[in-house]
């Protein structure tokens, strides 16, 4: 079995941690985060302050999940050692179908719309333009592992130095600079999803010859930007949120069962808090799930991208068994 070849360096693992962290969508979530909490910077700022905390106490678990079981695979590893292949084959299934695919498309998508702002285009050149943007990525995905880290590297750096800029214009006129954040939005989103998606995490699937799936999974984002309301950026977060959460909290709570079938052993790191930091953590990501499918019911228009996403989820199923039976035979 060929094994993943350690081509990243801590710089690479620094700068993709920072890009990450730079999300491409801050341009997008602020706006719909207030008007929910009716105008409230307050709430508003809470929110963020709440957000942190979960993905700390996200952090710190599965930080004890990756020191205790290294091998390549993380998430599915921790999902298919805690609760079984067929709840780990879901995870890559959706991963594929969803997760990762439905958040390219949704930062195509995002960049096509801000880029609409600066340029006169259509609703059709905005999908095209998506369409093509996931096509540079899927490129740039399958080039190699290195070369792709390296422009990941200078993509989050330029991504940080618009920040700076940014904000530094932001003090200095005030009020006169509300149309800056339009224009470096579509630079930010066009940069964000080169940085996000591939350049580093994906592309890594080289070391696998696995460059069949970046074109596979470039394929079924393009699919994704063009299903029509589907292909919103609302619908494509939304589904990418319930699904992913779904399996966030349950590679999490793989820590229970992994702490008791390693009762006796040392671990190198243990989560400080435990049990209640990664109960806590599993509980909000259920709130999570559980308030998307509340609002799926209040809103037919978001029930409608719930149902495809759990169409999507069922389908692994009869995958499932297909696959195991193949692979028995």
């Amino acid at each position: 079995m060929p094994e993943l070849i350690r081509t990243l360096r801590l710089r690479d693992l620094l700068l993709l941690f920072i890009g990450s962290v730079i999300g491409s969508v801050i341009f997008r979530t602020p706006g719909p985060i207030l008007r929910q909490v009716g105008g409230s910077v307050g709430l508003s700022l809470l929110v963020w302050v709440v957000g942190g905390v979960l993905s700390l106490l996200g952090a710190l678990t599965y930080a004890e999940l990756a020191a205790a079981n290294p091998e390549a695979g993380g998430l599915y590893c921790y999902i298919r050692d805690g609760f079984g292949r067929l709840a780990a084959f879901l995870y890559g299934w959706c991963l594929f179908l969803v997760i990762a695919s439905g958040s390219v498309a949704a930062l195509a998508r995002a960049f096509s719309e801000y880029l609409a702002r600066v340029l006169p285009i259509s609703p059709v050149e905005q999908t095209a333009a998506a369409v093509l943007m996931i096509g540079v990525v899927t490129v740039i995905n399958v080039w190699g592992t290195r070369k792709s880290s390296d422009l990941q590297n200078w993509t989050t750096l330029v991504k940080m130095g618009i920040i700076v800029i940014l904000s530094a214009l932001l003090l200095a006129f005030g009020h006169h600079a509300r149309e800056i954040p339009s224009a470096f939005g579509a630079v930010q989103h066009g940069l964000g999803l080169w940085s996000n998606f591939g350049l580093a995490m994906i592309a890594v699937l080289w070391a696998y010859e696995g460059w069949q799936f970046g074109i596979g999974l470039g394929a079924w984002s393009a699919v994704l930007v063009c299903a029509g309301e589907l292909g919103s950026f609302s619908a494509l977060i939304g589904g990418v949120i319930f699904i992913g959460w779904i399996f966030y909290g349950l590679g999490a709570a793989a820590i229970f069962p992994f702490r008791r079938a390693s009762a006796g052993r040392p671990i190198p790191y243990r989560v400080p808090g435990y049990p209640w930091t990664p109960m806590l953590f599993v509980l909000a990501a259920a709130a999570i799930v559980g308030n998307a499918v509340y609002l799926a019911f209040r809103d037919p228009s978001q029930f409608k991208n719930l149902a495809a996403a759990i169409l999507l989820f069922l389908i692994g199923l009869p995958a499932y068994f297909f696959w195991r039976k193949r692979a028995a035979s």
